[in-house]
């Protein structure tokens, strides 16, 4: 045993990494307690009793921190991803759409510091292959697969940034700069437009991510699937 080891800190800190009795598990557990927004590696640090250099050891610094909180928590946003070995390439994308959105929604706050990496996506990986095969199954070419794949996971990406948005503003947002941008002109030349923000339509609400992805996969079936096979 050396120095370090049998040496306490003189302020009552423990060591470095190991020596001071924690790992990343309990670096997250101790920062998904604290408030995100005000969340220092020091704070961490004081919540778990060591020096900051212990916790350091295991995470450089604030920023990816935050990014392992991020993905603990979209991790745990939903139950495991399961596609039917029955399950046609549309219900298959179906359900990887709705599972990885409610993951990004589950990360609240904390989505904003969710990369589009491998970390992120090695958590769908297995439902990723499960439509790649039923895609392949169904006539889809390998490019057209990718780009299917790569469109929706952007789709949700799309919707799941809206919703937050609303969750935390409380304003629909584009209902109100529709409303301003016709205000005050010629109520005959923006009558569409006019007419629909009136009617309060929510396009932030679920309907809005059962309709993206319905279209999309219509969308796929005409332009990709039914294109003829010398063009692909």
């Amino acid at each position: 045993m050396n120095a370090t080891e049998r040496t306490p800190a003189t302020d009552g800190r423990r060591g470095r990494g190991r020596r001071a009795g924690i790992d990343l598990e309990r670096i997250i557990e101790a920062a998904r307690s604290l408030n995100t927004g005000t969340l220092t590696m020091q704070a961490v640090a004081d919540k778990l009793g060591v020096d900051r250099k212990a916790v350091n050891h295991h995470v450089s610094d604030r920023e990816s921190l935050l990014k392992l909180l991020a993905l603990d928590a979209f991790s745990k946003g939903s139950p495991g991803v399961e596609i039917p070995a029955d399950a046609s390439w549309q219900e298959a994308c179906r359900i990887y759409a709705t599972a990885f959105t409610d993951r990004l929604i589950a990360a609240d706050a904390l989505a904003e510091h969710l990369m589009p990496d491998d970390s992120l996506y090695t958590q769908f990986i297995e439902p990723a292959e499960a439509i790649a095969k039923r895609m392949t199954e169904a006539g889809f070419d390998d490019e057209g697969t990718v780009r299917c794949l790569a469109l929706l996971t952007n789709l949700c990406w799309a919707y799941a940034h809206d919703a937050l948005y609303v969750s935390h503003s409380g304003e629909r947002l584009r209902p109100r700069l529709t409303r301003e941008s016709v205000e005050g002109r010629d109520r005959q030349a923006f009558e569409n437009l006019a007419r629909i923000v009136e009617r309060g339509i929510d396009t932030y609400d679920r309907s809005q991510l059962d309709l993206s992805i319905e279209i999309f996969l219509r969308g796929a079936e005409t332009v990709l699937l039914r294109r003829p096979s010398d063009a692909r």
